[in-house]
Order: C-alpha cells, then structure tokens, then sequence
C-alpha cells in the first residue's frame, strides 16, 4: 500500500452531504463527525463522485474505485482507499473585514499528525473567550474579534509560518490567499459550537396552484456548509491485478485542481468545489 497522501475539497458554493431527515428544528441536516460535531464528507460519497467522472472509461474505474456486489461479475476492490475530508478551516462573519476562517488546536493537530502541515501546527489552547489571530488582523477591533455575535480577546499570535502553510494548500485560489490575514484559531470547544451555529440553514417550499398555500411535505429547511468551508482527507492505493499501487494514485492526480460537484441539490447549484490531490508534493 502507498503512504496516505492529503487531499482538499475548497467549496464555491454551500455543500449539501446530507445524513437523512432529522426530528430536530433542521429537517435535513449534514453528516457530521458524532463526537466533535465537524462537518464531513464521506469517502464514499467523494468516491462516487470521482467514479462518475468521464475521464476514466469503465475499465479504469473498475481498476480505480471497484465494481460493486450487485453487478453480474460479483463485487470486486478497488485500488483506491478514499478517506473522509473533515473540515479544516471553517468561514464565519466578521465584525470587521467581512469574514474569518476559523480553525482550533485539534483540527491543527489532526492535520499534523495526518501529514498535512508541519511543527507549525501545534498552537497554545485558547480558552473559549480568547482567539489566536496577528496583532494587525485586517479582523481585528483593538484587541478583540468579534465572530457572529460573540467577542474575543486576543491571547497571543498564530504560530510561525501557519499562515504560509495553509495558503501552500490551495496556491491557485485567489480567495484561499487571504487566508493569512483572515485566519483566526479559535477553542475546540468554540469550534464545534460554530460550525454547528454557523451553517446555513436554506428555507424550501412549493406552493400549490388550487390552493396558494405548500403542497404537503413540501415545506422543509435543509442545512448548507457555507462556501470557502476547506475540507481535508486521505488517499492511499493498493496494488490490485498486478498494477502497481503507484500507478492508481497517479491516475487520481490527473483530477488535480478540477472542480467536482459533490452533495445534494445539484441543479441549484450547490455542491461545486475545487478538488486538490498533488501526492508529488512535499
């Protein structure tokens, strides 16, 4: 098997991967990790997104990403293992200069332990009213940051070259540039709050003709990551049929920097992201 290599999902749109109808306020909520509450993208779903491209004729994506058990000629594994993305960096109002992209110790710590960043990665623990951001944020109102309705202190800078690592992530997106001046780290705790508070919560509803009032079952909220989410994950290969591991990994990069639609409500809109898979890098 090769060594896990990172991949990034950057949303241009609100992302919809839904979990199924809910009895809470929010009908059709997101997946989302049972434990810290991020938001997720399942492997699977990423996987049939990649299968479903054209630039792989069938026999290539019975190589890449399998044949299921269903099908004539019985279930087969693919070379792929596609592991979920987990948000890395979370967009949310701002007081001043619009927007912040928000991230904690853990989500930093994770990405290090997954190879994704360096030492750099590795912050002092914020307690849940104090926030990490440069002394001159263009977010910063003296020595607070006010996110949605709730204020911070500033307790002390970003760690060195943290800025620059995330910014190296996605080097093509113009929006992703400001990453440095935008990024604020926040408590674990905050963080779970946020992207759980912070999602868009997007209204539906069709109305019947006879009657001017919502057909039944046609009034209903569907909750949205917003756009500029950062999502990372996993991928490695393994050696099936006698082609090397290498070659399915280098297959995959050629989707490197191409926009994938992913999630729900398609025809909306929704779901358009920027796919980042570059294992040659370092």
């Amino acid at each position: 098997m090769t060594e896990p290599k990172p991949y990034f999902l950057f949303t241009h749109t609100p992302l919809h991967v839904g979990a199924g109808h809910s009895v809470g306020y929010v009908d059709l909520p997101i997946q989302r990790e049972a434990h810290t509450r991020i938001p997720i993208v399942p492997g699977s779903s990423l996987k049939g997104v990649l299968r479903d491209r054209d630039e792989f004729d069938e026999a290539t994506k019975a190589w890449l990403f399998g044949k299921g058990a269903g099908e004539a000629d019985g279930g087969a594994a693919g070379a792929l293992l596609i592991g979920e993305a987990r948000v890395l960096a979370f967009p949310v109002r701002s007081a001043k200069g619009s927007f912040a992209w928000i991230t904690c110790p853990l989500a930093l710590r994770r990405a290090k332990r997954d190879g994704v960043l360096g030492d750099q990665a590795d912050p002092s623990n914020p307690s849940d009213d104090q926030a990490l951001l440069p002394e001159k944020s263009l977010l910063a109102l003296g020595d607070k940051v006010v996110l949605e309705e709730y204020t911070f202190t500033r307790a002390d800078d970003l760690p060195p070259g943290l800025g620059a690592a995330l910014q190296a992530l996605l080097p093509e997106d113009p929006v992703w540039a400001e990453v440095a001046s935008r990024l604020v780290i926040l408590s674990d705790g905050m963080m779970s709050f946020f992207v759980q508070s912070a999602c868009e919560i997007a209204q539906h509803v069709a109305i019947a003709d006879e009657t001017g009032t919502a057909k039944e079952g046609a009034l209903f909220n569907q909750e949205n990551c917003p756009s500029e989410t950062l999502f990372y994950g996993v991928i490695a290969a393994q050696k099936i049929n006698g082609k090397p591991a290498e070659d399915a990994v280098n297959r995959l990069a050629e989707l490197n920097g191409r926009p994938l639609q992913i999630g729900g409500s398609e025809t909306t809109g929704l779901g358009w992201c920027t796919f980042i898979f570059n294992p040659a890098a370092k």
